[in-house]
């Protein structure tokens, strides 16, 4: 493909957890052709695949590009960090490609890109998902949140991952600060299990259904206010919900 050096055009899909940012996302770019960054934060830890839900997101006929490959041994990133990753990665991206597509839900992330885009050329759309009704989408946080426990071999368990990370005690702070696992914590504190065993030991179905539901209450708070801070600081760039393909090769 000839180099483009026109500036880019992107669109961003953002939304809370669990509202189908990935699934939009990718029948987009099998729609266009066009390449995915994804602007996620916790998505650039390998060895976080399942709780992060990147285990989930390469899927085919979608070309998925992160910020990074990095574990939790190489400690945090910061949001300003990440932001320097996706510009650099969507203007690469974006001299190749009309249009580049971002899916991100991270608000420092996308709170620090939002700051930046004076600075920067992109022709920019966004696109942001809506929240389902509290019920509907607690329920689904709750399947998804199962899943993520249990998986079916030979997937690895959001449990697995974080009793990885309990083993390293200069882990713990931040395993604790990722949604999700701060969860799992409260509920072994308070059923007595030991959190560096959750990988090799069977847990009564029971206290499974009582993590996820746990999980699935925490994801839906943040999700709540995921949306309400991506309304703030993107308002004037929304694209219409019912975006097409055929309008966004046109924009582009």
């Amino acid at each position: 493909m000839a180099e483009n050096t026109s500036r880019p055009y992107v669109h961003l899909i953002a939304g809370p957890t669990g509202v189908g940012k990935s699934a939009a996302a990718t029948a987009l770019a099998r729609s266009t052709g066009a390449p995915i960054v994804v602007a996620d934060r916790l998505q650039c830890f390998t060895d976080l695949a399942t709780t992060s839900a990147r285990a989930g997101a390469d899927v085919p006929g979608a070309r998925r590009h992160w910020l990074g490959d990095r574990t939790c041994a190489d400690g945090d990133l910061c949001a300003e960090r990440a932001a320097d990753a996706l510009v650099e990665l969507v203007e690469r991206l974006g001299a190749r490609h009309r249009p580049v597509i971002v899916e991100g839900g991270s608000i420092s992330l996308l709170r620090e890109l939002s700051a930046r885009l004076p600075a920067l050329s992109w022709r920019l759309t966004v696109q942001l998902l809506p929240v389902p009704e509290q019920a509907v989408y607690v329920d689904a946080l709750t399947r998804r949140a199962r899943e993520m426990l249990a998986p079916e071999p030979p997937g690895r368990s959001l449990l697995a991952e974080l009793a990885a990370l309990w083993h390293e005690p200069e882990q713990r702070l931040f395993a604790a600060s990722v949604n999700g696992f701060e969860a799992v914590l409260e509920c072994c504190a308070k059923y007595s299990v030991d959190v560096e065993s959750l990988g090799e030991e069977h847990l009564p179905e029971r206290l499974l259904d009582r993590m996820a539901a746990l999980i699935a209450e925490r994801h839906a708070e943040h999700g709540f206010l995921q949306h309400r801070v991506f309304a703030e600081i993107f308002e004037g760039r929304m694209a219409d919900s019912g975006l097409d393909a055929d309008l966004l090769e046109r924009a582009a």
